[in-house]
């Protein structure tokens, strides 16, 4: 059986450079499939993705032992996460403002940024991939049923933005499945900031209408990380008292990444 490391090695290797002709013919289509998945789903993905992180061990530990200060308060973790929705809304189209996604420069540059940032603080390149996965997953799965067009222009999309990025990923989604599926089983495990975490990005997702009901949340996430969630899932959940909060708040304070759907339109460059 083959390695984690092994999986992510027959993963593509990220591109050397860019060049405009990597986008494809296909590639309006596949930026208006992600557009519209990404607006149907709303905050949806970014809060499981999110909470599926926390619940990998390793890849908690390895980012708290090197950065420990972004997710230290739930102020850190608001900002996180804002910062990261507003990085995944250009890069799908589905921000308040249109962006073309990866056909634009300024999101390309965005892409190569947030790569240093995660070089410096050497965070493995296979985590990495399993993040995008697992947003591509969840957005898949929330979205169901999608047709074979849908899976294979989404896949390719977010493929290209990976490897842009500067992280492995593949278009051949088997293989994507089965790197998934053997880093979730191993990694799947509670860390000691667990609880702490898992109860601020529930508190989070109130505010962004994220409903925190253990069923709810339960079925966003894979099988393994499901199955350490919840024996806690009622401990972190917050109170009735608190989601009344946490919804009102959200809705005078919390600034918002996503506007309307439309129709998402390539850049210029």
């Amino acid at each position: 059986m083959p390695t984690i490391d092994e999986l992510a090695q027959r993963l593509d290797r990220p591109y050397e450079h860019f060049e405009p002709e990597l986008l494809g013919p296909d590639f309006a289509a596949e930026l208006q499939t992600v557009s519209e998945l990404w607006f149907a789903c709303g905050y949806r993905p970014g809060i499981a993705a999110y909470l599926n992180f926390f619940l990998l061990r390793d890849f908690i530990v390895t980012h708290d032992a090197a950065f420990a200060p972004r997710f230290a308060s739930f102020k850190a973790m608001a900002r996180s996460f804002y910062a990261t929705d507003l990085f995944i809304r250009a890069v799908t189209d589905s921000g308040r403002e249109p962006t073309g996604g990866i056909s634009s420069a300024r999101v390309r540059d965005a892409l190569a940024g947030i790569m240093q940032r995660h070089r410096a603080l050497a965070i493995p390149e296979w985590m990495m991939s399993y993040f995008g996965w697992s947003l591509l997953d969840n957005v898949e799965r929330q979205c169901a049923p999608l047709t074979a067009d849908q899976q294979r222009l989404h896949l390719a999309y977010m493929t290209k933005t990976f490897r842009i990025m500067g992280v492995p990923f593949s278009a051949d989604r088997a293989s994507m499945i089965e790197f998934g599926r053997r880093v979730e089983a191993e990694h799947a495990g509670h860390s000691p900031q667990l609880e702490r975490h898992a109860r601020n990005i529930l508190f989070l997702g109130e505010m962004v209408g994220v409903s925190s009901a253990p069923a709810r949340i339960g079925a966003m996430l894979p099988a393994p990380t499901r199955a350490v969630f919840e024996p806690i899932a009622a401990k972190v959940r917050p109170g009735l008292a608190s989601r009344w909060l946490a919804r009102g708040v959200g809705k005078v304070a919390m600034r918002r990444a996503i506007g309307r759907p439309r129709t998402a339109v390539p850049a210029a460059g």
